[in-house]
């Protein structure tokens, strides 16, 4: 679907015929005439940065993925551990501990690092030897390309850094270069680290959005329309059509100068110029006549509403489903179910599993950046958030209900069963000692009650903890 119209922003139209004409396009190394080199060629990722950007600054739906899968993948407990066939020594031990704490320290690098490479497919940090230990910086992937160039007959990749009118130029970590090779383009070489690369591509990968980016491109445009209309004043219900009496044309006059004398605009020029500029807004227009003017109101509705609406939760589901994202994680869950069903709990179930395969490229990066660094084999475990089902927190007010004696033993134990499966009603004979079953978790009452009768609720109430 082509997104146009003269409604439309050019640059979102722009963009669109630019990720279609890229995803056509084979050929992804271009020679880029440069004076800071010869022989310079730029590796174009398959989707342009621009592009990426875009996408991210413009969908809601984009951007809160990328920031949850980041979260969900990086903000977990790392644990690091020597990859040793015997013994490690106290000393390995110590030096796996300080490195576990540079990871803590720059976390929150890695995890910008994540959102990049989650909306771009790739991403970059620079590490940094302050003379006392490595810092980790996060360089904003849509300010970055690749080039290729030759140093002293060696083939060599740079990461290429243009931000604030200024160019930085980077090794990449696992790249071969020449022995002193320090400056390029009279300027010192930064390190830096990437994180891409799939089956196709050496360094870029494909962004997961893109399958659904004419549905991402067109609620964009949508948003952007609505907004324009509502900015223009109240949307209109209705139309008054006024049927003016018509008009002559009048000639065009000239001044004594011969220049022609400017006309003011007719009655339907003023109308068609401010219903133009209300686009879909109010718009009030004044008029004169010398004979009654016939006026008809014209209802309008809006029978798109409904499909834009339909469109945009497609599009949020199509987004999620490309970044293996349940709807309940956005904290919306529109399911019903019944208590006892497991159906909630197997989404989590399903979806930390999948967070496990999400954590497998970064835990690769994170063992080979501490390679580079300090020259020690480690395995790399980063854990996966807990999320808690609902049923939990019911089963928590319950519990609470009944220590603070809002509730009988009964409604107790009927409440539990209802979130908790086995638990068998059956069991209880709720007919016999009744006085027990009424019972709720008072001081005042406990008074009333035999030892044989407290033991018994004390038993009641370990057998519940269990299930």
């Amino acid at each position: 679907m082509r997104i146009q119209g003269k409604n439309v922003d050019p640059q979102l139209a722009r963009i669109e015929k630019s990720i279609a004409k890229n995803l056509q396009n084979k050929n992804l190394f271009q020679s880029e005439n440069k004076d800071v080199a010869e022989n310079v060629t730029e590796l174009h990722p398959p989707i342009p940065m621009e592009s990426c950007l875009y996408v991210f600054q413009k969908s809601s739906h984009v951007a809160k993925c990328c920031r949850i899968l980041a979260d969900d993948i990086i903000y977990n407990d790392i644990t690091l551990t020597p990859n040793t066939i015997d013994e490690p020594s106290d000393k390995l031990v110590n030096q796996v501990k300080k490195i576990n704490e540079f990871l803590e320290e720059n976390i929150d690098e890695i995890h910008n690092m994540a959102i990049d490479y989650n909306y771009a497919a790739w991403a970059a940090v620079e590490y940094i030897w302050n003379n006392v230990r490595f810092k980790l910086k996060q360089i904003p992937i849509h300010s970055c390309k690749i080039i290729r160039t030759t140093i002293k007959d060696q083939q060599v990749y740079l990461l290429k850094q243009l931000i604030n009118s200024k160019t930085k130029y980077f090794k990449i970590m696992g790249e071969n270069y020449p022995e002193n090779f320090i400056y390029y383009d009279n300027q010192k070489l930064g390190h830096a680290s990437l994180l891409g690369g799939d089956n196709i591509y050496q360094f870029f990968g494909l962004p997961r959005w893109i399958q659904n980016y004419e549905k991402i491109l067109t609620e964009i445009a949508i948003s952007k329309s609505d907004y324009k209309t509502v900015s223009n004043g109240n949307i209109s219900s209705g139309v008054l059509n006024i049927n003016l009496e018509p008009q002559p044309v009048n000639p065009i006059q000239y001044d004594s100068e011969g220049n022609p004398v400017i006309q003011q605009e007719s009655r339907e020029e003023i109308i068609s110029k401010e219903l133009s500029s209300a686009n879909g807004g109010t718009a009030v227009i004044f008029t004169e006549s010398n004979r009654p003017l016939n006026m008809d109101y014209v209802t309008l509705t809006n029978n798109n509403q409904s499909y834009l609406s339909d469109l945009g939760d497609k599009c949020q589901q199509a987004v999620l489903n490309d970044y293996n994202i349940p709807l309940v994680r956005l904290m919306i869950n529109t399911e019903r179910e019944s208590m006892n069903s497991d159906k909630t709990k197997s989404i989590w179930e399903i979806y930390t599993l999948n967070l496990r395969n999400e954590q497998k490229p970064f835990k690769q990066w994170i063992c080979e950046l501490i390679d580079e660094l300090y020259s020690i084999d480690v395995n790399v475990d980063i854990s996966t958030p807990i999320f808690s089902d609902r049923r939990e927190i019911e089963v928590k007010l319950i519990s609470d209900a009944w220590n603070n004696g809002a509730l009988t033993l009964k409604q107790y134990i009927t409440g539990l069963a209802e979130h908790i499966s086995v638990i068998d009603l059956n069991e209880y004979d709720f007919t016999t000692n009744p006085h027990i079953w009424e019972y709720r978790k008072l001081p005042e009452l406990e008074a009333g009650l035999s030892e044989d009768d407290l033991r018994l609720i004390e038993e009641v109430e370990a057998q519940l903890k269990e299930a």
